[in-house]
């Protein structure tokens, strides 16, 4: 199955790197574009065709749930999976009559998102195998109305922070257990936040592949990402070990 296209649309730049850089550690999703207003999400919306939108309720200049609703106004399939920190019971309403798949409250758990994007994951290749086109039973009408049924019924995700013993022992497609200790030691090590083109050569890895390392460890709660802004520009994300 190719990358799921999604797009991000969360106001805080510092949380949407962050979920960039778990669905880039994860595999599987290609983050198409970020956008940290609601009107600059539709528009990449409208001209990017994503297929799944991780969508943040609290925006500049409206509400998640007019994104949402707009949205869904548009001849346009689409999944959203609304992640935020707003736990108004109208709110949830409102996001479960959007149709969102899920509902996740932060903070929450890797493992809490990892969970809801595996079953997703898992619903598109069984739609794929058997067959959209055609009529569906009612254990495949079960599958696909579940999501939203958990996420009303339970839209709070518990919010512990990981530990490396927790950490799945099967890492992402893509990153081995050795590099990853040794982008810890390096992470450890170092008196300062480090930028993923400073782990890389450090290490000897391309940019790419250390800041897979340092996003993954940003997501299970070893590190911290710290978006430093200098000269006209995006900001450089920054990456400095828990202590």
């Amino acid at each position: 199955m190719s990358p799921i296209r999604t797009l991000i649309i969360d106001d805080d730049v510092a949380v949407a790197g962050i979920h960039h850089g778990f669905l880039l550690a994860r595999g599987g999703f290609d983050v198409v574009s970020l956008a940290h207003t609601g009107q600059q999400g539709l528009d990449l919306a409208a001209e990017l065709r994503p297929e799944l939108v991780l969508l943040d309720i609290h925006l500049p200049d409206m509400s998640g749930l007019d994104v949402l609703r707009q949205l869904r106004g548009r001849e346009q399939a689409l999944d959203v999976l609304v992640i935020t920190a707003s736990r108004e019971l109208d709110t949830v309403r409102g996001a479960m009559a959007g149709g969102v798949l899920h509902y996740l409250v932060k903070p929450f758990t890797s493992q809490a998102l990892n969970e809801r994007l595996d079953e997703y994951q898992q619903l598109r290749r069984e739609l794929a195998a058997g067959g959209a086109d055609g009529p569906l039973d009612q254990d495949s009408i079960d599958r696909l109305v579940a999501p939203s049924r958990r996420a009303a019924a339970d839209p709070v995700a518990s919010p512990a922070a990981g530990s490396l013993a927790d950490a799945p022992a099967r890492l992402p497609k893509g990153l081995s257990r050795p590099t990853l200790d040794a982008v810890i030691e390096a992470l450890k090590s170092s008196p300062e936040d480090v930028s993923a083109a400073g782990m890389a050569l450090q290490l000897g890895l391309s940019r790419v592949s250390a800041r897979r390392y340092l996003e993954y460890l940003v997501i299970h709660g070893f590190a911290r990402l710290t978006p430093r802004y200098g000269a006209a520009g995006r900001p450089e994300n920054r990456y400095l070990w828990k202590r």
